[in-house]
């Protein structure tokens, strides 16, 4: 219980995080590729200047795209690991219910032969 909990909390502050930090990703890409489109529209005069520019913006931009992907990756694979964990919390949970079971079936034979024991002990009197 406290385990899932625990470990629930942990991939939901790390989603946050990753999300986070993707809007913001997305955000500089955005921001980056306004720019580009203002600089393909003016008229600059140091044509070297431009390639530069525009070189340097498509770096950003590629760096940008580069990193929105690696973090929807990485949200995809804690996905997949949470619910790989959720699987196997719950098939211990139900491992354990049914020791459970097993046990509290074993305490009531016992309990039966206990009481069959005192009987017969208190017949033999």
């Amino acid at each position: 219980g406290k385990d899932a909990q625990s470990v629930s909390r942990q991939y939901s502050l790390k989603i946050t995080k990753l999300e986070q930090e993707s809007e913001q990703a997305k955000m500089e890409l955005a921001e980056t590729q306004k720019w580009l489109q203002e600089l393909d529209s003016k008229e600059l005069k140091d044509i070297p200047e431009k390639a530069k520019l525009q070189k340097e913006f498509r770096k950003k931009m590629d760096a940008a795209k580069l990193k929105v992907q690696r973090q929807a990756t990485e949200l995809e694979q804690n996905v997949a690991q949470m619910k790989h964990q959720q699987t196997q919390l719950q098939k211990r949970l139900y491992e354990e219910s049914e020791k459970k079971k097993q046990l509290e079936a074993e305490i009531q034979q016992d309990q039966q032969q206990i009481k069959v024991g005192f009987f017969l002990f208190l017949y033999d009197k």
